[in-house]
């Protein structure tokens, strides 16, 4: 049965007399949902009672902040936020703003209650007289509940039911936020109320908040806000699309000039200044916030730098938690990109390397000292889609943003390098070098053991024949060398150093993980695919003596109350080579730099600074890099068709300059060189640490004798004595078949501790000369040249002609090569 009104007025009367003010706050809520009390059978008091058990915690948590990312000088990089909000104290919002706001939301807000009892009376009095609920008086504590709640919402359903006006759950809501509106009154202030809701509610146009709303509509700052403008954005609140002056700038205006006739009628302006105000224009000057990495000037390292929060346990249990902190809790991550060195990395690969040509050109710097990514850089401008555009980071590895990898060529030489000098290989070991050479795939050595395989490794390259030791077969980058090489040092020990240096391949296998690199006779002519990233920081660990800082795009991760999060300032770096071998090393390769013949004698920086690097081509020059650092900076360039990856670079066009036959030191080599000279004007002139002489020249051990010994037992013998030893092949001889006839080096012979024993066995068969499989001892034979069109190698091979000399140069010692 309905109730009548003259009852309910009755009853309010009679419940102010006897439950005071809190009562008849209860008693007028019932009545506001007069249609829900009459349908459940309730009297005022039995309403006034549900009202009081009402949940009263908000509970409202932190509201949704942006985050920023700030670059090495303080710059701010990139802001990502899910709302655009920057909060800010009641102290640091102009006057004016706080009376705009007051004047048409709730101008007796100082003085009354967390209840307008006036205005809910008049709401009460219409809703009895329709029979329904159709208003209710809303104080500026209420209106702050209800964008507490929304913002709590996680669903646009649960959005929708914080929003409900009409029916039973619509009633209910309203009670609920009226019941914690008094809470929320007893537990903060009024102006702790006033500057939360100012913080929190919506302006439209993606603003939340009014500093943002300061910044988007016009260009300034809460505090400096004029009363035309406050005016504007106090009318907006109410209606956030409705009054959006982007939107309906007719719409906007004359509700701003409501706002300021309300300013005028409560006294909060004189009627000249509300005059003056409402004759002038809406005065916007937008400025947008971008929102993610498209518009930062260092889009690809920006992206890493996402790519590297989501693995930070600091922030967060799981990569969701991580990113939602990263779009709501403001955080300040402080990078350690530098400006400068980011702009010298850009523009000296776009020189080369133009955006919508079919190659990209990827590079990437690291500081060795600690690890810290200053450059980052592709060809191709950041974004999502468009020519010229991609949002696939080249220059890191898969599970960071980028690609399947580059195939490296011959930089991977670099580790064989720093294998056999840690073994004591001295670097005047000459080793004959075949313009090819025929090797058992079975006479290489994996951390797994021996590799079973029949197949004949036969690598090649245009440097020429003749006699090379470690400083010039690497100045060279002679793959017949390297090959035998890498024979006695084995294919574990320079995959360990490049792993533990930071280099593993660049794509995932199946199961979405990371991939150690592969262990094939080709992994020193660079059959792995890894990123430029990985490149240079491998490299940068022998610029630091081979202490590996792990690389980083954070130096320091703080959260919104200014508490820090993540400090990368104090790197934790480990010694993974002992810094006499890095020593060495950096002597070698800075030889690849200033000696004669050197293939990255073009790359040579300005006045004499010292640096070291290395050349790489891959077979059929699918890919050109340069790797090259000084004792500051560590940088790596590389250059392909990333989308035809078996596709040769020859004859491409690189920024409209055709390059007939592509090469380490032609595109990359120069990419690095600008890059370098830019990135280091101005800084201190660093030298390497001079190599150890004990060092580089090595332990020699003398070979046991073992022939005549079955080959197991040889290995065995040759094992114990500091050797490795494999089986490189077989001849006919006397000797009982699987006996071994001689060792390269022979018994006797004084060579490095480390150095792989070639063993020559017999296959049972009366002797005939042969050399199959067999190389001979080392000759003083002068290099010579192969043909001057560069005869291309095996899998994964380089072009050491291509890498900085033409075969028309002649060096010393050298003859001219047949034409």
């Amino acid at each position: 049965m309905a109730i009548r009104p003259s009852a309910v007025v009755a009853t309010v009367r009679r419940v102010l007399l006897v439950a005071g003010v809190a009562g008849l706050c209860g008693v007028l809520l019932a009545g506001l949902a007069l249609p829900v009390v009459a349908g459940l059978g309730l009297t005022a008091r039995e309403s006034a009672n549900t009202f009081a058990e009402m949940p009263a915690d908000l509970e409202p948590g932190p509201m949704a902040q942006t985050s920023y990312l700030y670059d090495a000088d303080g710059a701010q990089l990139a802001s990502f936020f899910e709302e655009n909000r920057v909060p800010v104290g009641l102290d640091a919002i102009a006057p004016v703003m706080k009376e705009a706001i007051l004047a048409i939301e709730d101008d007796r807000f100082y003085e009354r209650g967390p209840i307008d009892i006036q205005g809910t009376l008049r709401a009460f009095l219409r809703n009895v007289e329709a029979g329904e609920t159709q208003g209710g008086g809303s104080t500026l504590t209420q209106q702050y509940v209800k964008q507490v709640r929304i913002s709590q919402a996680t669903t646009p359903e649960e959005v929708a039911d914080v929003q409900a006006s009409t029916g039973t759950e619509g009633y209910r809501r309203k009670l609920e936020e009226l019941r914690m509106a008094v809470q929320v009154e007893q537990e903060l202030s009024k102006d702790e109320i006033l500057e939360r809701y100012l913080n929190i509610a919506y302006f439209g146009s993606g603003a939340y908040g009014v500093e943002a709303a300061a910044r988007t509509y016009f260009s300034t700052t809460a505090a400096e806000l004029t009363m035309t403008q406050a005016a504007l954005l106090a009318g907006i609140v109410q209606q956030p699309v409705a009054y959006d002056p982007t939107n309906d700038p007719e719409a906007a205006l004359g509700r701003r000039n409501v706002v300021l006739n309300r300013m005028a009628a409560t006294g909060r302006a004189t009627e000249a200044e509300a005059a003056e105000a409402r004759n002038a224009d809406l005065g916007l000057n937008p400025s947008s916030t971008p929102n993610g990495c498209v518009n930062s000037y260092a889009g690809y390292f920006c992206d890493y730098v996402v790519h590297e929060l989501l693995t930070m346990p600091e922030l967060g249990e799981t990569p969701d938690e991580r990113e939602s902190l990263l779009q709501r809790g403001g955080l300040r991550v402080e990078t350690t990109i530098s400006p400068t060195t980011q702009l010298a990395a850009q523009e000296a690969v776009s020189d080369r390397v133009a955006p919508t040509d079919s190659v990209i050109g990827s590079i990437a710097t690291v500081q060795p000292n600690n690890g810290y990514i200053r450059a980052m850089a592709n060809s191709r401008n950041y974004g999502v889609e468009g020519d010229g555009v991609s949002n696939l980071n080249y220059a890191v590895d898969e599970n960071m943003g980028g690609g399947a990898g580059i195939q490296s060529g011959s930089t991977f030489k670099a580790f064989v390098l720093a294998a056999a000098i840690d073994q004591g290989i001295p670097l005047n070991t000459s080793i004959n070098s075949p313009q090819q050479v025929n090797l058992r795939v079975n006479s290489f050595t994996t951390c797994e053991g021996r590799i079973r395989s029949s197949e004949v490794w036969s690598p090649q390259n245009s440097t020429g024949s003749g006699a090379f030791n470690l400083r010039t077969g690497t100045e060279r980058s002679v793959n017949t060398f390297y090959a035998q090489l890498e024979q006695r040092t084995g294919l574990c020990a320079p995959a360990t150093i490049a792993q533990n240096a930071g280099v593993m391949r660049a794509d995932l296998d199946d199961d979405g993980a990371v991939q150690p690199l592969n262990q094939v006779p080709s992994f020193t002519l660079g059959a792995n695919e890894v990123s430029p990233l990985s490149m240079s920081a491998a490299y940068a660990t022998f610029a630091n003596r081979g202490a590996h800082c792990p690389t980083t795009s954070i130096a320091r991760v703080l959260d919104s109350a200014g508490n820090v999060l993540v400090d990368h300032t104090a790197p934790t770096c480990e010694q993974v080579l002992e810094p006499a071998v890095a020593d060495a090393v950096n002597s070698v390769l800075q030889g690849v730099m200033e000696n004669p013949g050197g293939t990255g004698g073009q790359m040579r920086l300005e006045g004499g600074r010292v640096a070291a690097g290395k050349t790489g081509t891959t077979d059929d020059a699918i890919a050109v890099w340069y790797v090259g650092y000084t004792p500051q900076l560590s940088t790596a360039v590389a250059i392909a068709d990333v989308e035809a990856p078996q596709q040769s670079l020859d004859g491409r066009t690189f920024n409209g300059e055709r390059i007939s036959e592509a090469c380490g030191s032609c595109i990359p080599g120069p990419v690095w060189k600008q890059m370098m000279d830019a990135a280091l004007d101005g800084a201190e002139e660093l030298a390497f640490t001079a190599p150890d002489p004990e060092t580089i020249q090595g332990v020699t051990v003398q070979v046991p004798d073992v022939r005549g010994m079955e080959s197991d037992q040889a290995i065995e013998a040759l094992d114990a004595a500091g050797f490795t030893a494999s089986v490189a092949g077989d001849v006919n001889s006397d000797l009982q078949e699987g006996l071994v006839v001689n060792t390269d080096p022979g018994a006797g012979a004084e060579v490095p501790s480390g150095t792989n024993i070639a063993l020559t066995i017999s296959n049972g068969e009366p002797e005939v000369p042969t050399d199959d499989f067999t190389v001979g001892p080392p000759t003083e034979e002068p290099p010579v040249f192969g043909d001057e069109n560069g005869n291309e190698e095996g899998e994964g091979g380089e072009d050491g002609w291509r890498d900085g000399f033409s075969p028309g140069e002649l060096l010393p010692g050298e003859v001219q090569p047949a034409r």
